[in-house]
């Protein structure tokens, strides 16, 4: 097994070979991975509007969400970070236990608090493990299929989102609408998700290599021009070689989080109040999450022929122009068109900026860039669902839609700016 393990993955960083039936399979467990993990964090966005009357006013509503995602940062930040010590594998089945026992507590809550701590572990769960099997599947992929590698992990994401609605629909149809149903389904697939991983999912090799002290066998580290000569491990994240990408990245990732846990947690709740029709808005949530499906397919297709930060740009001005109609739109069912192509867009972004990461990190600081990446962009996405909680009873809901142009607008600028500083690091590069 572990010879057959190291093969799989030996190919980590060459920049022209040609995957093997392991590597796939490496690239397919994680997105099965990060299918669980969107199934497990979009579930309340289903829940929500199906809480007994007086169990969450709006605002602790908003709350219940953030917490997940201030989880997920912790997780992300503080805790993912441990693969780049004690390994990918053992880090992505600790990730697993802990979101399986997230979604217990979440089951059983009795009040708004208890449901809010389920949350909150949930979100660390997520977060260990988005992270560290992005990081697998890249180095798991020959550089010029890193993109393409990135996009099928990515894809799971939002497949589990829309399981989630399909799934949760099922659930509650058959419970007689008991909303704790939707998180003993999370966990039911997260406990297959652990016991999957638990007997397939390999230790990376290249980990592995740079941990004895060497490049994987007949391997040579993919390094763009953006990448810093000296040892990441020698580095710290904000270090001058360092804090630009680290910062554009973030910034990037957190104003695409805003955006995109906005409208994707709280569109079922703001559609059905605005139509007082249920169905109307699990529909528009649904459609969203389709949309983001469809973006991780885009990406992971084109991202074959075109570099991610030039797709990411693309996608982004979309993305722009996608909340405009969406907001001028609603309540009509011609917005989800636009709230399709909006989740399109978003997600299919954040595909771009994950694509980024192996580019700009080297092994042993790749964990780490994701990590802080992942966990300080989810500052946008923390504070978003909170501040729409309040607007909710205050602010019309085609306006609020409409201020998602804000963060969406500033990954754009983000991106731009790291297109521009791409290319200027190539021309230095041709000319020395």
């Amino acid at each position: 097994m572990s010879t057959e393990k190291a093969r799989v993955g030996s190919a980590a960083d060459s920049p022209t070979a040609s995957m093997t039936l392991g590597q796939y399979a490496i690239v397919g467990l994680c997105m099965f991975l990060n299918m669980t993990d969107g199934f497990d964090l979009f579930l309340i966005g289903f829940a929500l509007p199906h809480l007994p009357q007086g169990f969450a006013t709006e605002s602790e509503k908003g709350f219940i969400i953030s917490l997940a995602l201030v989880g997920m940062a912790i997780g992300a930040i503080f805790l993912a970070r441990l693969a780049d010590r004690i390994g990918r594998r053992a880090t992505v089945l600790c990730g697993l236990l802990t979101n399986i026992v997230g979604l217990a507590v979440s089951a059983l809550a009795v009040n708004e608090y208890m449901l809010m701590t389920g949350r909150f572990i949930t979100g660390m769960g997520v977060g260990v493990v988005s992270v560290v099997i992005v990081v697998i599947a890249q180095e798991a992929t020959p550089a010029d299929r890193q993109n393409t590698a990135t996009g099928i992990v990515m894809i799971g994401f939002p497949l589990g989102s829309t399981i989630a609605g399909f799934g949760g629909a099922a659930a509650l149809a058959l419970t007689g609408n008991v909303w704790q149903s939707l998180f003993w389904l999370g966990a039911a697939l997260s406990l297959i998700g652990l016991v999957v991983a638990y007997f397939w999912l390999p230790e990376s090799a290249a980990f592995k290599a740079r941990i004895a002290g060497g490049a994987a066998p007949g391997t040579a580290e993919a390094a763009s021009v953006d990448t810093p000569v000296e040892p990441a491990e020698r580095l710290g994240l904000l270090s001058r070689p360092l804090w630009a990408i680290t910062v554009l990245l973030a910034l990037g990732y957190g104003m695409l989080s805003a955006a995109y846990y906005f409208v994707g947690t709280w569109t079922p709740q703001l559609v059905t109040d605005l139509t007082n029709d249920q169905s109307a808005g699990a529909t528009a949530g649904i459609v969203v999450s389709v949309g983001t499906f469809a973006g991780t397919i885009l990406f992971a297709l084109i991202g074959l022929k075109v570099s991610s930060v030039r797709l990411t740009t693309v996608l982004l001005v979309l993305g722009v122009a996608s909340v405009i109609g969406f907001s001028v739109l609603l309540p009509s069912a011609g917005a989800n068109v636009f709230a399709g192509l909006l989740g399109l867009a978003v997600f299919g972004s954040m595909s771009g900026y994950t694509a980024m990461v192996p580019k700009l990190y080297p092994v042993l600081a790749r964990a780490r860039g994701y990590g802080m990446m992942l966990g300080v962009g989810r500052a946008g996405a923390i504070i978003s669902p909170v501040l729409v909680g309040f607007a909710a009873t205050r602010v019309d809901t085609g306006v609020i839609y409409l201020l998602a142009i804000i963060p969406v607008g500033f990954a754009l600028l983000a991106s731009v700016t790291l297109l521009v500083r791409s290319a200027r690091v190539r021309r230095e590069s041709s000319v020395v």
